[in-house]
Formats: structure tokens, C-alpha cells, sequence
């Protein structure tokens, strides 16, 4: 419990609210490209720091409108920044799903394992 509470914090003091819902997009983008054969896996991170770069900017234009350059480059800045986090959020969301399976796997194995060797024990002691 302690740990979501640390991802809550986190993704409210980095991810900007608008931008949020690009998370779930980018780990579902992230899916797609990991079933596809022309794109190699290590390039995944890539592409999704790049869509969140841009989704980022899209967001970002869209709500504050810039009207001088000052304001141009500070969206760039933001966006970039965000586009990376959100990237990375995508990632570590596909990394908790991961461990959650594989946690769940294991448990299953170890019962299945623990009720092995009780029946190996019960014949070695027969």
C-alpha cells in the first residue's frame, strides 16, 4: 500500500492533470508495437517518449495558446519533459502489470511445489 501511495504522489507532483490519460494510451501503443514483428523491442521506450513528446505539445498548445516565443519555448520545455514522464509512467504501468503476473505465477508454483514435496516426504517416510 505504501508503494501506490508513492506513485500517487509522484504522478501528481510530475504528470500534468490534462495529460494524465495519455498514460494508458501509451502503455496500449507500447502493447501494440510489442506484438509487432518490424519494430524491435529496445525501441520501444523510444517511440513512446516521442508520441508523448508530441501528444504532450498537442495538449499543451491546445489549452495556453502561446503568443510569443518566450511562451513557445517554454512549451517545448514542458513538453518534453512531460512526453518523457509520460513515457516512463507507460513503462513502469507495463512493468507493475508484469510483476503482478509473475507474482501471481509464482504463488501458484510454490503451492504447487509445497504440495510436490509433502507427497515426495509422505513416500520417503512410508
Amino acid at each position: 500500500m505504501e508503494a501506490i501511495s508513492q506513485i500517487s504522489s509522484l504522478v501528481k507532483e510530475y504528470i500534468m492533470p490534462e495529460t494524465v490519460w495519455l498514460v494508458p494510451c501509451l502503455y496500449a501503443l507500447g502493447s501494440i508495437i510489442k506484438r509487432s514483428i518490424r519494430i524491435d523491442d529496445t525501441l520501444i521506450p523510444t517511440v513512446l517518449c516521442v508520441v508523448g513528446i508530441f501528444l504532450s505539445a498537442l495538449v499543451s498548445v491546445a489549452s495556453c495558446e502561446p503568443t510569443n516565443w518566450i511562451q513557445w519555448v517554454i512549451l517545448v520545455a514542458v513538453s518534453i519533459g512531460q512526453g518523457y514522464v509520460l513515457a516512463a509512467a507507460a513503462v513502469c504501468l507495463n512493468q507493475l502489470i508484469k510483476q503482478h503476473r509473475i507474482s501471481g505465477m509464482l504463488k501458484k508454483g510454490f503451492d504447487g511445489q509445497n504440495s510436490i514435496e509433502r507427497k515426495d516426504d509422505e513416500q520417503c517416510q512410508s
